[in-house]
């Protein structure tokens, strides 16, 4: 299908569900051919592959296990395979550890930090070597990142930090190749792990300037547009969706 990302090859972890689902769909209507990673919702990505084809693009989920990081490497290679390029990166998947300091135990933080960052690290270490001039490497992080925010999300917190330090550091590197790096903040997301019907989402649109959550799509329009033509000029930046709670 024609669009501004035709002809190109974009790569998401996560992609059938959620935030990366909608990334998946974004970038399929913008034209470009998807390969996605996914863990446990097999029924999804086989969903999400149809869906995807119904659009006139190339689609294929690729199962990992993201707790096992040494694992993207092969992924990334499969997707060469199959698909000769790639052009975008999206890192996208993540989990939500939750404990206080002291508490949480060494598990539950190893998990949070080899889903959420090593990750991100394997992956994008694995697909710059072969990116081309033009690649865009899209991370998203959350806003986490630069508050603390609240009790029992420390490690959570770490994580985003690094993944948003990543971005702005690999913009370094990657700039002499012509591949451009950012990073995406999003605030609070209405998914079905964080819906907008809870007694803590009223608490929290108290403190958010717009007084709602984003919709998954909000986030995958800004995807799109650091992923086009458009953004030729922009890396090293990190774009804040929050509805302004990091204002």
């Amino acid at each position: 299908m024609a669009g501004q990302l035709s002809s190109r090859v974009a790569l998401v972890t996560g992609g059938a569900r959620g935030v990366g689902r909608e990334v998946v769909r974004r970038l399929a209507r913008e034209g470009a051919d998807i390969a996605f990673v996914y863990g446990t919702s097999a029924s999804k990505a086989q969903e999400t592959v149809k869906e995807l084809e119904a659009l006139g693009v190339r689609a294929k989920g690729y199962h990992a296990n993201l707790e096992n990081p040494a694992e993207l490497p092969d992924v990334a290679a499969a997707v060469l395979a199959d698909f000769g390029k790639i052009d975008i990166l999206v890192n996208c998947a993540g989990v939500f550890p939750n404990g206080v300091v002291g508490e949480m135990t060494f598990a539950d933080y190893e998990r949070g930090m080899r889903i959420n960052l090593d990750s991100v690290y394997y992956l994008t270490s694995a697909v710059a070597a072969s990116m081309q001039k033009g690649g865009r490497i899209i991370n998203i992080s959350s806003t986490l990142a630069d508050r603390a925010g609240g009790a029992a999300i420390s490690v959570y917190n770490a994580t985003k930090a690094g993944v948003s330090s990543f971005a702005r550091s690999w913009a370094h590197d990657l700039a002499p190749r012509g591949i451009l790096v950012n990073s995406i903040q999003p605030g609070h997301i209405n998914t079905d792990m964080n819906p907008d019907t809870t007694d803590y989402h009223h608490e929290m649109i108290k403190r958010i300037p717009l007084a709602r959550y984003a919709e998954p799509t909000e986030i995958a329009g800004v995807v799109a547009f650091l992923a086009g033509p458009d953004a030729s000029y922009i890396t090293g930046t990190t774009i804040d969706v929050d509805g302004g709670l990091n204002a």
